[in-house]
């Protein structure tokens, strides 16, 4: 998974009406990046909009570095980027309070090996089932 965080200096009106524009104009863009997973708009204080997106692979996150510099420099001028104007990289380690569609031992690294093999316990060990000699032809 991969993140992008742009921060704007809101130049006219206030950071909600500039993020409830951006809502409408630039989150249906964000929203048709393949491998697009979430985007936030959030109020920095002192007429800072900051937008953070999430996205599954890289080339997802560099469309979005582009689709939000043409967006915003084209659509609104009212939008200023404030340095450090860009930050992209890959996410290392996320928790969410959904938990109903993950595994739990998913949640420590995203990217990390899953388990898949079929699991039993003893006395408190996790211990991986291993294939039977016995059945071995």
């Amino acid at each position: 998974m991969h993140g992008v965080i742009r921060r704007y200096r809101v130049r006219l009106g206030t950071v909600e009406q500039a993020a409830h524009y951006a809502e409408k104009g630039f989150l249906p863009i964000v929203r048709d990046i393949p491998g697009f997973v979430s985007c936030h708009l959030l109020d920095a204080g002192n007429d800072i909009l900051t937008c953070i997106a999430l996205f599954e692979t890289e080339q997802g996150a560099t469309a979005a570095v582009r689709a939000s510099r043409d967006w915003f420099r084209d659509e609104w001028s009212s939008f200023r980027p404030v340095p450090p104007e860009l930050t992209i990289g890959e996410v290392l380690a996320r928790a969410t309070a959904d938990r109903r569609g993950t595994d739990r031992r998913q949640l420590a690294l995203v990217g990390a090996a899953t388990w898949a093999g079929t699991e039993r316990r003893v006395n408190g060990d996790r211990r991986v089932e291993a294939p039977s000699w016995a059945a071995a032809d």
